[in-house]
């Protein structure tokens, strides 16, 4: 391959409610022309239910295996084409939509793919009531509600919702993993205690997208191979093999010898010694991808609007962006993330320790607090962690590190055991929505809520902010 490295574009980073978006450099090498191998710490994949799955790494799985009724241009995200769906029609009132599925796409067991096939998959979503639903809950939806307001007509899936909002992000939304349209006959035969499916979906796959998922063994590799019944442009790779690699040096190491063609995970000082090489390059892509973290509520010091002041100003974000991740991601405090329509561009917080000390002084914490952090044990999380622990102390606080792998620690975070994590997330559409109705919107924050996003994970709940998320649909 060409000795070609491409300009760097701005990405950001988000530390204690200030925002991220994160780069991946991939450094290229070469293994058989048909076959993809790409090295990546895949230990956030918990689950292949696109109606369960929310988590970064799942999302390349399910975009790469699951067809929808509309998605993304892949040259242009935000450009909306039918996919399924050959077409359809917004009501004058802007609150029904009406899709036409394609009459000549089919499933690998040669069934064609139905309207009623495209209605159990949504519906679903709802009945599970997993992590995804608040994505659709943006419509109004809910188990009461949901088979009269998602349904088919004849060849056509009509979807209703509550309210009018903007056309276009009711399309990105049903372009997002949970919109994928499953093989209801498929899921009707595994389904046990009335699961729709899960049990066996969880590690299974029954979609038509232009991969199928053929393996999936945890801590060790999701495989996926071209599906040959895809109606789209069939995939120019016969497969693809993601190769579970925590550590970034493995990463590197197998990257050389040319037992993999993509590294994910590499870190500043990896890249600048195989960029040496004439035969490796980097591929810089802007992603809505952001490091976080996420501070519980149920934790009394937390709860305290100066105490997360003062966290916000006990962070050397320069110091990290220059130091640790040179270049690799750019500081941006704002949850909206760059490349979003509304993100904001000032960086109000900078470490001020003196600040943050008066700060927790004010309210009874002079002498600091203890607090526990969980951090995944793979780069750049315990170098970030480090840094925020050695400023943290100079106020007085006492941040114990907690190291991991990430398959535990999200499971932490999805059970609201934590204090705080050092975790990432990536937006599932080109909206400020959907930055919005994840980190802030919680209107229930009951153990049974039917919103468990990152807000509810952290038992974060604001009238205020959730009035003006409504607003801005």
């Amino acid at each position: 391959m060409t000795n070609k490295k491409l300009k760097r574009k701005p990405l950001a980073l988000l530390l204690a409610g200030i925002t991220a978006s994160l780069f991946s450099s991939w450094v290229q090498s070469a293994t058989p022309p048909d076959t993809l191998v790409v090295a990546k710490n895949i230990e956030d994949v918990i689950t292949l239910d696109p109606a369960e799955a929310y988590e970064n790494s799942t999302s390349e799985i399910l975009n790469n295996a699951y067809s929808r009724l509309v998605r993304r241009d892949p040259k242009n995200p935000a450009t909306i084409e039918g996919d399924v769906a050959s077409s359809w029609k917004v009501s004058d009132d802007g609150k029904t939509f009406t899709f036409t599925i394609r009459p000549s796409e089919h499933f690998p067991s040669g069934r064609a793919i139905t309207a009623d096939d495209a209605v159990y998959s949504l519906r679903r979503v709802i009945l599970l009531n997993k992590t995804p639903y608040f994505l659709l809950k943006t419509f109004g939806w809910d188990s009461k509600n949901i088979l009269q307001n998602v349904y088919s007509d004849g060849n056509n899936v009509v979807v209703h919702i509550a309210d009018s909002i903007a056309s276009d992000l009711v399309l990105q939304i049903l372009a997002s993993a949970p919109g994928s349209v499953l093989d209801a006959k498929l899921l009707e035969e595994h389904t046990r205690n009335n699961d729709y499916g899960n049990g066996w979906l969880r590690t299974a796959w029954a979609g038509s997208g232009p991969f199928s998922i053929q393996t999936w063994q945890p801590k060790q590799a999701i495989v996926l191979e071209r599906n040959p019944t895809y109606f789209g442009d069939k995939a120019h790779l016969a497969r693809i093999i993601f190769r579970h690699v925590a550590d970034s040096s493995t990463q590197a190491l197998l990257l050389e010898k040319g037992d993999v063609d993509v590294a994910n995970n590499l870190q500043p000082d990896q890249l600048t010694k195989l960029l040496q090489n004439k035969h490796f390059t980097t591929v810089d892509t802007l992603r809505f991808t952001q490091i976080y973290m996420p501070l519980n509520q149920t934790d009394v010091p937390l709860q305290n609007v100066k105490v997360r002041e003062a966290l916000k100003w006990l962070i050397d974000y320069q110091g990290v962006e220059k130091n640790l991740l040179q270049g690799q991601w750019v500081e941006h405090q704002s949850f909206i993330s760059i490349g979003q329509p509304g993100a904001l561009t000032e960086n109000p917080f900078h470490l001020d320790v003196a600040r943050a000390r008066k700060l927790l002084e004010e309210v009874g914490y002079k002498n600091g607090f203890d607090l526990r952090m969980d951090v995944e044990n793979a780069a750049p999380y315990p170098d970030i962690a480090q840094s925020i622990q050695s400023t943290f102390a100079q106020a007085g606080i006492r941040l114990k590190l907690v190291t991991s792998d990430r398959r535990q620690i999200v499971t932490e975070y999805r059970e609201r055991k934590h204090q705080t994590i050092l975790w990432h997330a990536s937006g599932s559409y080109n909206d400020p929505n959907v930055s919005a109705s994840d980190f802030a919107y919680n209107v229930d924050n009951s153990a049974n809520s039917t919103n468990r996003n990152r807000a509810w994970r952290s038992n974060w709940i604001d009238n205020n902010i959730n009035q003006l998320t409504d607003k801005a649909l």
